[in-house]
């Protein structure tokens, strides 16, 4: 055999090598630094527990990015879940203690993470994930669980941008996320800026959308606010929205004067403006 030979030889054992020893759930062309920070991210999401999803958003997404938008809506919806879980039908603190909620389960297979979240407007293949310059996730894809419609987590997520300073509740932020299954989440952070209680039901909610068009948006979970209170008002629309950066959006809610028993109708209409 020829130096050459074995030289070829040598370097295609090492090669195979390399090959065999190489992480076999590393996603393709990322570094293992990434990988990591993409499983303990989704991870996160997985245990429907907001104080370790908030962690890993700051540790894992890039501040001001849509990965870190995202991340900020998983970990509201949690958040909210057990703050309502915790006080009773007047607003007031339980003193009981809190189930937490049924974990989803996360899996990094390939080139993608598959997330099954107890809200179903997470679930999702998640995919081709851009990163900042110290490895953390700026962007991604977003398809189905079965990987059909993936769009960029970045033409999906939008936003919400106060415009309306005045009235008994107000809308201060929040998100509007298209989900890949065509259906619409609507995460509204509410501000109760009256002098009394603040309450809102399950049913007749409705979203106006760019079009000006009305579509059904039953609430959940219902909840009480008390003066100066902030909290989220969250709602999945079954329909398919058109949603345009920029522009206005209204929410047509169910609310209260006054939480529980005794309470008295006094809807209102949150408008806002979307990206």
């Amino acid at each position: 055999m020829s130096k050459m030979t074995k030289a070829l030889v040598a370097l295609i054992f090492f090669a195979t090598q390399a090959i065999v020893v190489a992480p076999s759930n590393a996603l393709p062309t990322l570094t293992t630094k990434q990988t990591n920070n993409v499983k303990a991210l989704f991870a996160a999401f997985a245990t429907s527990d907001p104080d370790k999803i908030a962690a890993a958003s700051v540790k894992y997404t890039k501040a001001g990015s849509a990965a870190r938008n995202f991340a900020e809506m998983v970990k509201n919806n949690h958040a909210t879940i057990r703050y309502f879980k915790s006080i009773n039908v007047f607003g007031m603190p339980s003193g009981l203690s809190v189930t937490p909620e049924v974990r989803g389960k996360s899996t990094l297979k390939g080139k993608s993470v598959t997330l099954n979240s107890v809200n179903d407007a997470f679930d999702g293949k998640y995919s081709d994930f851009t990163f900042d310059s110290k490895g953390k996730i700026s962007n991604f894809k977003v398809a189905t669980t079965a990987g059909k419609s993936a769009l960029k987590v970045s033409d999906r997520i939008f936003p919400v941008k106060q415009s309306v300073t005045t009235g008994s509740v107000l809308v201060t932020g929040g998100f509007i996320y298209k989900q890949p299954d065509s259906k619409l989440f609507v995460q509204l952070q509410v501000k109760n800026n009256s002098s009394s209680l603040k309450s809102w039901s399950y049913a007749n909610g409705r979203y106006a959308s760019a079009e000006n068009k009305y579509y059904d948006a039953p609430i959940s979970p219902v909840g009480c606010l008390y003066p100066a209170q902030t909290a989220f008002m969250q709602s999945t629309v079954s329909a398919t929205p058109i949603v345009v950066a920029g522009t206005g959006a209204a929410f047509e809610a169910p609310t209260f004067e006054g939480c529980g028993a005794g309470s008295s109708n006094s809807s209102s209409v949150f408008r806002f403006i979307t990206g």
